[in-house]
């Protein structure tokens, strides 16, 4: 194989968590923000960036550290209801777990919400590491969080590949040494994550295994 371990971003890599944000960013920006008109294009263009660094974009720092608390109770309030996993994720973890890879979860959230998405999707059991928001010296796209997540794993940057949807993974992956992959089911569009220079590019999960050096899946469904 030619990869033993793989990092994976979270939100918008895994999981489908796109309508909570949107909702949470809203509902913030009226309660805070309201004489700006902040819609969803200006919430899109930033995902992926650390929640203060956004919140004091859209508010300014004055009100960053207020507007960061109602996020997070909105977002915790209302993520059953709108996180899912998307196609294919599940079952792609499964099987890579049963080839021995290790994989680790590493994102820009705050554990909280992080361990609720793993949890409601069923995905913990896949994920020897998980890496959160303000556990390494500086979040992505400093490479530092993937660094650490390799550390524990014992990784080596040669056979480590770093999946995700937005620029700061991949930034994180060239700042890191390892191999960047992006999904082209991202928010931002596949074209977005090309100016980066992946050196792979998710069409859907079970593309992982050719990249990882699998054999190809038998016609049963099976390996």
């Amino acid at each position: 194989m030619k990869f033993h371990t793989v990092l994976f971003d979270l939100d918008g890599t895994l999981l489908n968590t796109t309508p909570l944000i949107l909702s949470s960013f809203l509902h913030t920006l009226r309660c805070h923000c309201p004489e700006k008109e902040i819609g969803e294009p200006e919430v899109m263009a930033c995902l992926g960036e650390p929640l203060w660094d956004q919140m004091v974009r859209f508010g300014g720092e004055e009100r960053a550290e207020a507007m960061v608390q109602t996020y997070r109770e909105h977002n915790v309030a209302h993520h059953d209801d709108l996180v899912e996993a998307f196609p294919g994720v599940p079952e792609v973890l499964v099987e890579l777990q049963k080839q021995g890879l290790d994989m680790a979860v590493v994102s820009n959230k705050q554990r909280q919400t992080v361990e609720m998405g793993l949890r409601l999707c069923q995905l913990e059991e896949f994920f020897a590491e998980v890496i959160c928001f303000g556990e390494a010296e500086k979040a992505k796209p400093d490479g530092a969080p993937i660094r650490l997540a390799m550390d524990r794993l014992q990784a080596k940057p040669a056979t480590t590949l770093m999946v995700g949807d937005s620029k700061y993974d991949l930034l994180a992956a060239q700042d890191a040494d390892v191999s960047g992959a992006g999904v082209a089911w991202t928010v931002h569009g596949r074209e977005s994550l090309l100016a980066y220079q992946p050196e792979f590019m998710l069409e859907s999960m079970e593309d992982l295994y050719e990249i990882i050096g699998l054999p190809p899946m038998e016609s049963d469904g099976k390996r």
